[in-house]
């Protein structure tokens, strides 16, 4: 299979996305807005910066040698209402925000995963960060090609005045099947945020939300794609993700 027609595709696209999402995220407009307006900013950038499991259950290191890496470029998109206060501030008309991120997922034995997610736009004001622990116990379970695993995840986005921080955990089951990989995850995350400057008047969020993921990967020698969606409470995530696995 060719495989660079879709990676400069999907490099195509992930820079078209940073360059939307670093536009987009901005505090602009905000400071004058009721405390609705910024619990609800804030709701759906948490939402945003979730890291999503973004991989199938079972662990890197189930392959020939007990050491896998895997690296992605992703894009998840959120759902949004353009019309609500919050994106009328800021002069949003989209119904979508694109969340181009860079993963990295290693694996070592005994089915320990540990997981890193950016966007690189700091440059532009915008810095997303994400870090996570997965570890996988398909071995333990009697049933042939069911996988599962846990994790603990953390992520963390800052704009202008503003920092919103995700910490969670969530429970995946799967199958690993030749070329496709489908999993379900289940978990729930804890969304706080911090404010400075001019919106040190707002009250900061602090809340838990279900979280749940549906999605499959699909692998072709080393070369892997991951469709998935996702809900953080009521939002809605659609992420794609093309990268390598070895």
């Amino acid at each position: 299979m060719n495989i660079v027609r879709p990676l400069i595709i999907a490099s195509t696209l992930f820079m078209a996305g940073q360059a939307q999402a670093a536009t987009t995220i901005t505090t602009s407009g905000l400071a004058g807005q009721t405390q609705a307006a910024y619990t609800g900013y804030t709701q759906d950038l948490a939402a945003a910066a979730w890291m999503n499991p973004s991989n199938s259950a079972e662990p890197h290191s189930a392959g020939i040698i007990p050491v896998g890496v895997q690296v992605a470029l992703e894009v998840a998109a959120l759902t949004i209402d353009p019309t609500a206060p919050q994106w009328s501030a800021t002069g949003y008309t989209e119904s979508t925000i694109p969340m181009p991120r860079v993963r990295l997922s290693v694996g070592i034995p005994f089915g320990l995963d540990f997981g890193y997610m950016n966007l690189p736009a700091k440059d532009l004001g915008v810095d997303l960060t994400g870090y996570e622990v997965r570890m996988a116990f398909g071995n333990y379970i009697p049933v042939p090609m069911l996988e599962a695993n846990v994790r603990f995840h953390t992520s963390t986005l800052t704009v202008t005045d503003l920092e919103v921080k995700n910490t969670g955990f969530a429970a995946m089951i799967g199958a690993n099947l030749p070329f496709v990989k489908p999993y379900i995850e289940f978990g729930t995350v804890k969304s706080t945020s911090s404010v400075t400057g001019a919106l040190a008047s707002f009250q900061q969020l602090d809340e838990s939300n279900s979280t749940m993921a549906i999605g499959a990967k699909v692998e072709l020698a080393f070369f892997v794609i991951n469709l998935e969606k996702s809900k953080v409470g009521d939002k809605d995530l659609t992420t794609a993700k093309v990268g390598f696995e070895f």
